[in-house]
């Protein structure tokens, strides 16, 4: 049974305030302007360029990943040269182009103001690919974190006036359920609201799909439970090269390689996170799929390799 606290509702809940007491206005006054130029990283996989958007870094800490042993958590992170008080955390988004379709896999912060300047900076890279908002076709929202979907919102709505929103019906349902909602503690009922602005703002044009959907030609959207019940994975199929978009079933790939079960203070479920986490790093270590991930260094490629009991994280160019 899925525990209802501050915790259930993600990185929403680091915001004191509701994120949104009227949508536009708050976008507007954002003082999330480009800081830096546009990170952008693309390659082949198949029919589709892929290529990461890096939206901005969040300075996580180990405080951050609740109930392990601070010691184990400690000498984890040793061996990759980082402290408990310095895990770097990027937040990217990923353009799929093919000669028939562009698909956006979630937009980044946007212009929701809720971790200080640097953020919002999927839509200067797109504008850097010579990509325009009203270009992309499909919007996928993997889940309705704030780092996944503010950027999906603009002054006047839908940031992407022709873009089809595609999300799992599990994620629909949990944050448009009013009844969970009044579960929510007050300091985390915003994240229902920017979830559900985000749903209005594309109204007639979102679709709902189930666990192994294909999304667009070779592309597939599975459920991957326990960050939220509805968290999305993709899988890209490229004939002779793979591509498993991992998204938030891990938020630090140091420490998640070497403590698998160790979960996040951001997850919904950590058990049940845990378990999707260990069953992916199964499949694409077995399988040497190359994968991608929303909080994995960029450019966010590399791939997951069995180390002993647990896992190592190798990161990998796109072309090797």
């Amino acid at each position: 049974m899925t525990i209802l606290t501050r915790r259930a509702f993600g990185i929403a809940a680091l915001s004191a305030p509701a994120l949104i007491s009227g949508t536009a206005p708050l976008l507007a006054q954002s003082t999330n302007s480009v800081t830096q130029p546009a990170s952008v990283f693309g390659a082949t996989i198949g029919a589709y360029r892929v290529t990461t958007l890096l939206d901005g870094t969040l300075p996580m800490s180990a405080s951050w990943f609740p109930g392990g042993s601070p010691e184990s958590i400690e000498a984890a992170l040793a061996k990759s040269g980082i402290t408990g008080e310095s895990l770097p955390a990027p937040i990217n988004a990923f353009l799929l182009q093919s000669d028939t379709a562009t698909i956006l896999v979630d937009a980044g912060l946007g212009g929701i103001d809720m971790m200080g300047p640097g953020f919002g900076q999927v839509s200067a890279g797109l504008a850097a690919l010579g990509v325009a908002p009203e270009d992309v076709d499909t919007l996928v929202m993997t889940h309705a974190h704030a780092d996944h979907i503010g950027g999906m919102l603009g002054a006047n709505g839908a940031a992407f006036p022709n873009a089809e929103l595609v999300v799992t019906g599990v994620e629909h349902g949990f944050w448009t359920d009013e009844s969970i909602m009044a579960q929510a503690p007050d300091d985390a009922k915003g994240a229902f609201q920017l979830a559900q602005a985000v749903f209005g703002a594309y109204a007639d044009r979102v679709k709902l799909v189930e666990d192994g959907a294909e999304i667009a030609p070779g592309v597939t959207m599975e459920i991957v439970p326990g960050h939220t019940m509805g968290h999305a994975a993709l899988h890209i199929d490229g004939g002779d090269r793979q591509l498993m978009m991992v998204t938030d079933a891990v938020h630090s790939i140091d420490l998640q390689t070497a403590l698998p079960e160790q979960g996040t203070m951001f997850d919904t479920d950590p058990a049940l996170a845990a378990q999707s986490r260990i069953r992916l790093f199964d499949r694409v270590a077995s399988d040497n799929v190359l994968i991608a991930g929303c909080h994995v260094h960029f450019p966010g490629f590399g791939r997951i390799v069995h180390s002993g009991e647990a896992y190592r994280y190798a990161p990998a160019s796109i072309l090797s």
